[in-house]
C-alpha cells in the first residue's frame, strides 16, 4: 500500500516542474509547427455563381503593410474562381480616404461585396452603415467582433489573429530570455483593435514571465514618420533593452537600421510576418516573427461573401498563424511562390477545398 501511494506524488511534482519553463518552451514549439490541417465549414454554398459578373472591392487600410498587398495579390485568383472581378481601394491610412473608397464601391451599380481588411469600423462607420442600408454586403476583416459593429445579413466578421501573433512573439520573449526579458515594443494605434491585440498578447507575457519588463512606443500609419526619433530616444535612454518588436513588419525598414544604428544588440521581432520579414529572418537580421496566413485568409474573405449572397450562416474563421525564427526557417521555402500558396503555415490544398464548397472548378 505505502508503494502505491508514493507514484502520484511524485507524477504530481513532475507535473507541477512541466508548468514552469518547460511548458513554454513546449508552447513555442507549437507555435513554431506547421498545422495539420485547417479549421474549415462544411456546409456548402447554396450557389457558388451568385457573385459571377460582379465587382468585389477591397479597402485596406494601407498597401503599404505586405500583408495587404500580399492578400490582394491573392484575392484575384479567388475572386476569379467565382467569376467575379476585383477592384482595390488603398486607404492610406486615413479615415477620409477610406470612407471615401467605400462610397465609390457603395456607388458601384455591380457591387457584389465590400472587402474591409485591417481597420476599424469607426473610422469610415458612416460610410460602412450607409454601404449596408443601400444593401451591399460586407466583409469585415481583421479587426474583432463587438456588439456595436455586429454581424448581420450584410455584415460577415473575419477575425484577426492580432492577438495570437502578439502572444507568440511574447512567448518566443520569455523563453529566449529565460524569463527576464526586456522588451521594446512599438504598438500601433490605428485603432482600438490593434491595441487590444497588442495588450492582450502583453498582458500574456506578464503572465508567463513576470520578471520580464516591457517599454511601449505608440505609432500609426500616418505618423510613422516619427518612428525613427521616438525610437533612438528610447534605445538611448535604456542601452539594457534586449529586444525591440515592432506590432507589424510594415516598421522594419524603419526598426533595423535605426535599431543598429543606435549601437543596441537588441534582437528585432514582429508579427503580420510575410516575405520580407522571413527574408530577414532568414539573413538575420530578424530574431523572431509571427505572421497570419493571407492566402487562406483571402479565400475565407469570399467565402464569407459567397455565405452572406446566400443568406447562410458565417463560419467563424480562425485565421492560421506561425511564428518564425532560426530555430525553422531552414525549412521554410522563403520565395513569393511559396508565399502565396499558403505552404508556410499548413497544407496548401485549403483552396480546392474552398471550391469544392462552392462549387466551382
Amino acid at each position: 500500500c505505502s508503494s502505491g501511494d508514493a507514484a502520484p506524488e511524485e507524477t504530481t511534482e513532475e507535473t507541477t516542474t512541466t508548468e514552469g519553463g518547460s511548458g513554454l518552451e513546449a508552447q513555442l514549439a507549437e507555435f513554431m509547427a506547421l498545422q495539420d490541417e485547417y479549421d474549415m465549414p462544411t456546409e456548402p454554398i447554396k450557389d457558388g455563381t451568385v457573385l459571377e459578373g460582379k465587382t468585389i472591392h477591397y479597402v485596406p487600410i494601407t498597401n503599404y503593410a505586405p500583408q495587404f498587398a500580399l492578400t490582394a495579390a491573392v484575392l484575384e485568383e479567388a475572386v476569379s474562381a467565382v467569376g467575379a472581378s476585383l477592384t482595390v481601394c488603398d486607404g492610406g491610412g486615413n479615415p477620409t480616404t477610406i470612407g471615401s473608397c467605400v462610397d465609390t464601391a457603395r456607388n458601384d451599380a455591380n457591387v457584389g461585396a465590400i472587402i474591409t481588411d485591417g481597420f476599424y469600423y469607426g473610422m469610415a462607420a458612416n460610410a460602412l452603415n450607409a454601404a449596408q442600408e443601400a444593401g451591399v454586403r460586407v466583409v469585415y476583416g481583421n479587426q474583432f467582433s463587438e456588439d456595436a459593429f455586429p454581424e448581420s445579413e450584410t455584415q460577415a466578421n473575419v477575425n484577426s489573429p492580432g492577438t495570437e501573433m502578439v502572444t507568440e512573439l511574447a512567448t518566443w520573449v520569455a523563453v529566449d530570455s529565460e524569463g527576464a526579458g526586456n522588451l521594446l515594443f512599438v504598438r500601433s494605434a490605428d485603432g482600438p483593435g490593434t491595441q487590444k491585440f497588442a495588450d492582450e498578447g502583453l498582458a500574456q507575457l506578464s503572465t508567463d514571465c513576470p520578471d520580464c519588463t516591457v517599454t511601449t512606443i505608440d505609432i500609426t500609419t500616418a505618423t510613422q514618420n516619427q518612428l525613427e526619433g521616438e525610437l533612438n530616444t528610447k534605445l538611448l535612454q535604456d542601452p539594457n533593452i534586449q529586444y525591440v518588436a515592432p506590432q507589424f513588419a510594415q516598421y522594419l525598414p524603419i526598426v533595423i537600421p535605426t535599431t543598429r544604428a543606435s549601437g543596441s544588440q537588441a534582437q528585432i521581432g514582429t508579427t503580420a510576418a510575410t516575405l520580407g520579414a522571413l527574408q530577414a529572418v532568414a539573413n538575420g537580421d530578424v530574431a523572431a516573427a509571427s505572421g497570419q496566413s493571407a492566402p487562406f485568409g483571402a479565400w475565407a474573405f469570399i467565402d464569407s461573401a459567397l455565405r452572406l449572397a446566400n443568406g447562410q450562416d458565417i463560419y467563424p474563421y480562425v485565421m492560421p498563424t506561425r511564428l518564425f525564427t532560426a530555430d525553422n526557417i531552414g525549412d521554410v521555402d522563403v520565395s513569393e511562390g511559396a508565399e502565396a500558396s499558403g505552404e508556410w503555415f499548413g497544407p496548401d490544398s485549403f483552396k480546392d477545398d474552398f471550391k469544392s464548397l462552392w462549387s466551382v472548378k
